[in-house]
């Protein structure tokens, strides 16, 4: 039995769908963040450089925080390891540094 295969065209189409629903997803995260933790949003976003950047960080698993989230780090109540590894802040420089240190 065969399966039907999508054409490039509908593949693309199906990319750009999942695509614009992570972003929104994202983006209401931050909303979230920015409610909740106004400080910790407003100062990632000066740190980044924008709030995109800023909402996809923190969705973005991070090897400072063993593969987990910030998002992650938040629920489990480690708000102040967030602050530490922060773009920007000087031991989220550091662990930066590092991390591309090892990866080369």
């Amino acid at each position: 039995m065969r399966h039907a295969t999508m054409s490039f065209s509908e593949v693309i189409r199906e990319i750009e769908r999942v695509n614009a629903e992570r972003d929104q997803v994202v983006l209401k995260a931050f909303s979230t963040l920015e409610d909740r933790h106004a400080t910790l949003a407003s100062t990632l976003v000066d740190n980044i450089g924008n709030r995109h950047r800023a909402a996809y960080w923190m969705g973005t698993r991070q090897r400072p925080f063993e593969g987990r989230t910030a998002y992650e780090l938040l629920a489990d109540g480690e708000k102040d390891r967030v602050w530490e590894r922060m773009p920007g802040s000087p031991e989220g420089e550091m662990a930066q540094r590092s991390a591309q240190i090892r990866m080369a």
